[in-house]
């Protein structure tokens, strides 16, 4: 006795897994669809991480060796030993650190500016007087 698949399946209503059930005619559709953009996604992210891959290892980082062990860091990254381990600093040091200095430069730059400002102040004081000095002087005269 032979058995045929197809007639087994569709007797229970489904077809085979490579057959489109009759009430999804747009399934194959879908699928081929999220077939494509799934390949379209994974070149892109392969590009992208190549392009990542260059982009880490410009200038941007040195490779530093303490105790014959090979960090790769940008070079403002300290390393230190704690508790007996050799390693950079964790990174939320390293950030706060970055943060400071440029809180740091943002202060001297506010106090650069407000310095102009005072300055420009007074420019523009001694411009009003001297219009007002040429105004007064004017009229005065014959």
């Amino acid at each position: 006795m032979r058995l045929d698949i197809r007639k087994t399946v569709a007797s229970r209503g489904r077809g085979a897994w490579w057959e489109l059930p009759p009430r999804h005619p747009g399934l194959a559709g879908l699928v081929a669809g999220m077939v494509g953009l799934s390949v379209m996604l994974s070149v892109v992210s392969g590009r992208t991480l190549i392009w990542a891959e260059e982009a880490s290892s410009s200038d941007a980082t040195v490779t530093k060796t303490t105790e014959r062990l090979h960090f790769k860091l940008p070079p403002d990254w300290p390393i230190e030993k704690r508790g007996g381990v050799t390693a950079p600093i964790p990174i939320e040091e390293y950030l706060a650190m970055k943060f400071k200095a440029v809180q740091s430069q943002m202060q001297t730059l506010e106090q650069r500016f407000n310095g102009f400002d005072v300055r420009l102040r007074a420019l523009e004081e001694a411009a009003e007087k001297q219009k007002q000095g040429l105004r007064s002087g004017g009229s005065s005269a014959p």
